[in-house]
Formats: structure tokens, C-alpha cells, sequence
């Protein structure tokens, strides 16, 4: 099981390649505001994407984004890169991801956190949209689209996001 994560944290690592998906969509839940919710198209055979997006808490108290939930995926997992000693670690956010008021995250490729669609139902294809359900702590739930995007799709790097 091992080497199948350590595979899984290199090959959605190596994906991280160039500029922005374009056409942002933003959604609202509460204080809640979740702008580009995007995948990675598949290639054939593959049962496994990771998702991104922004996420914004503009409420004077905090969240926690607890769950993503997918009729399209057997599973979605949060989870934390990061990179020790050279090697890079994935760590389920069992608990979730907090987010302070005022605080964007962002769910990126590269670092630090993703959301990632195992068992998909079927091949991911540029152009289809992927629907799923945020679930939030406070702000609730809320429906939102991932927009799928070219394999090769990257996202902007920190500095140019403003953050």
C-alpha cells in the first residue's frame, strides 16, 4: 500500500505544470466562498484525480471544510503534501482543513493541500464537469462543479494569486 501512495504523491506531483485553467466559476455557502473548483482530465484506465480550488472564509468566525463528497468518485480524500527529507508525504486530513476568518486556502497543485477522487466512475475528459458537494462546519453544504481541464493543467504559482 505504500509504494501505491508514494506513486500516487509523485505522479499528481509531476502534473504540476503550467499556467491557470481559465473560465473561474465561484459558489457561496454561508461566509463561504469557493472560487475555480477544477480536476484533471484522466487518461484512460486511471481511477484516481485530484481536485483544486480557492476557498475563502469571509465570516468573523472560523470553518472547517469537513468533507467533499462526489457521486463520481468511490472516495474523496483531503490530504496535505508536503516534502521531508527529500521525500514526498501525503497525510489524509482526517479532521478536515480549517479555515480562519478572513483566510483564503487554496487546494493546488503542488503544495500543501488537495483533494483527491479515487475510484472514479469514468474517464474524466477536458471539458466535463464533475459535481460535488462541499461539506462545511459551520456554512454547511454546498453544490459546486470542477470544471475538468488538459492533463498538462497546472495552477497559478502562490505569488502571482496574491498570496
Amino acid at each position: 500500500m505504500r509504494p501505491l501512495v508514494t506513486l500516487l504523491a509523485v505522479v499528481l506531483a509531476v502534473l504540476a505544470l503550467s499556467g491557470p485553467p481559465a473560465a473561474a466559476q465561484t459558489y457561496r455557502t454561508g461566509a463561504i466562498e469557493i472560487e475555480n473548483p477544477w480536476a484533471r482530465a484522466t487518461p484512460a484506465g486511471a481511477t484516481v484525480t485530484a481536485g483544486y480550488m480557492r476557498i475563502t472564509n469571509t465570516g468573523a468566525v472560523p470553518d472547517r471544510l469537513l468533507a467533499i463528497r462526489s457521486a463520481a468518485a468511490g472516495s474523496v480524500d483531503l490530504q496535505e503534501l508536503s516534502l521531508d527529507d527529500n521525500v514526498m508525504r501525503l497525510r489524509t486530513l482526517a479532521r478536515g482543513l480549517a479555515i480562519a476568518p478572513g483566510q483564503t486556502i487554496e487546494l493546488r497543485p503542488g503544495f500543501p493541500w488537495q483533494a483527491v477522487f479515487a475510484s472514479l466512475v469514468s474517464q474524466l475528459r477536458p471539458g466535463d464537469r464533475v459535481p460535488a458537494t462541499l461539506v462545511f462546519e459551520q456554512a454547511g453544504s454546498v453544490e459546486v462543479d470542477l470544471a475538468v481541464h488538459p492533463i498538462g493543467t497546472g495552477l497559478r504559482r502562490a505569488s502571482a494569486a496574491g498570496g
